[in-house]
């Protein structure tokens, strides 16, 4: 048996070096070979003769079901997307490709996508990936940071978040955040020309996201965000902020176009961002992002870019570093997670970021970064840095 088998391989791959005009290969021969090093685990032989059949015309779905496990196997849920969702089209009933299908897509970090493919999964399956269909609390986050500034007019300040979502169909989620901002600082005094009094900023936030998967493919995101937040005015008027965007991902990117319209701090503000996350290997081993944001605000636009990369360092550990260049008035990142609404400008920054799967689907990520800011009493530029911890759970 394992001479028929190195021979067929010998075949296919020669033939297909080749280029022959050769007939289509033999379907049982292949089905049958096939079958056998699915068996006997042998990914990488099963990719190559499956790929070979494919160049010579041989296209079935249990071929291309058999590449898809292969795939998995061997940490490519962007190929394994391509094969199992072949297969799904040619036999929409064929449960192990639409379960290894949802696998993928966990694979790619992309859990709408898979929970809009599980629904035709029995709750046997479904339930071990945890895509249920309604879930109250589906992940709670809770996140701190501190940030310390070199600037005599800043004192040091503190973030606090915490983050609930709700699964409320396979289509839809829902993620609303309660944060809190607290920094003593200097206002400045415009009228005298001097150094104002010590005014303790406290802020408070509230973000809601609802997302929906309109497809595999396409997401729908509708967000808001109010923040109240004084800056030494007697009667502060709260701050709303609207979201709405667009995304569309394939196995080895992601674009998402995004727009923010809203009033802070009595300004009217506008933002546009475009956002693209590429995944040259198929797989989170390695992956690049970047956002392209252009923010509006008293008649002027201000330009914002950032660029990043990450990787998988261990089997459950994975990091990012990232870099951003534009001085922009007020920033919204994240979807309208976390607004950046201050007195001084920012100008750059820079950070890197630390992701742990712990036991029990616990997640830990730890965060430093560094801004590069304008003081907004005397023009000058001084540095923030943040450090910041986030424990979630995941159901």
């Amino acid at each position: 048996m394992r001479k028929l088998f190195v021979l067929l391989l010998l075949l296919l791959a020669g033939a297909t070096a080749a280029h022959a005009q050769a007939s289509t290969p033999d379907y049982q021969a292949t089905d049958s070979l096939t079958q056998a090093l699915a068996r006997q685990y042998r990914w990488a032989a099963l990719d190559s003769v499956g790929r070979a059949a494919l160049r010579l015309g041989l296209d079935y779905p249990a071929l291309r079901r058999r590449l898809g496990q292969a795939a998995l196997a061997r940490d490519r849920p962007a190929a394994a997307i391509n094969h199992y969702g072949r297969a799904l089209r040619e036999n929409p009933v064929d449960t192990t490709a639409r379960y290894g299908l949802a696998l993928a897509y966990l694979g790619l970090n992309q859990p709408g996508s898979a929970a809009l493919v599980a629904r035709g999964l029995p709750d046997s399956l479904r339930r071990p990936l945890h895509l249920n269909g309604f879930q109250l609390l589906s992940r709670v986050e809770v996140e701190a940071s501190g940030q310390s500034v070199h600037n005599e007019h800043r004192g040091p300040a503190g973030f606090l978040r915490l983050g609930l979502g709700t699964r409320l169909s396979p289509r839809l989620s829902l993620s609303q955040n309660l944060s809190y901002f607290g920094q003593n600082i200097e206002l400045p005094d415009r009228q005298h020309h001097m150094r104002g009094e010590g005014y303790p900023v406290r802020q408070h936030q509230y973000h809601a996201l609802l997302a929906g998967q309109l497809s595999p493919r396409w997401r729908a995101l509708l967000g808001y965000h109010y923040l109240n937040s004084d800056f030494g005015h007697l009667e502060a008027p709260a701050s709303h902020l609207g979201y709405a965007a667009l995304a569309y991902a394939r196995p080895y990117f992601a674009v998402q176009a995004g727009q923010y319209l809203g009033t802070l701090t009595d300004t009217a503000r506008a933002q546009t961002d475009l956002r693209l996350t590429v995944y040259p290997l198929g797989n989170l081993r390695l992956y690049g992002f970047g956002q392209a944001s252009v923010v509006r605000s008293n008649g002027r636009s201000y330009p914002h870019g950032l660029l990043g990369a990450g990787g998988r360092l261990h089997r459950r550990a994975w990091l990012d570093v990232y870099g951003g260049l534009g001085q922009v008035p007020v920033l919204a990142e994240l979807d309208g997670l976390y607004v950046y609404n201050l007195l001084d400008p920012l100008q750059a920054r820079a950070g890197a970021g630390l992701l742990i799967l712990l036991p029990e689907r616990l997640s830990l990520r730890l965060s430093y970064g560094v801004e590069r800011r304008r003081d907004a009493i005397d023009n000058r530029l001084y540095n923030l840095q943040s450090l910041s911890t986030a424990l979630a759970w995941t159901w």
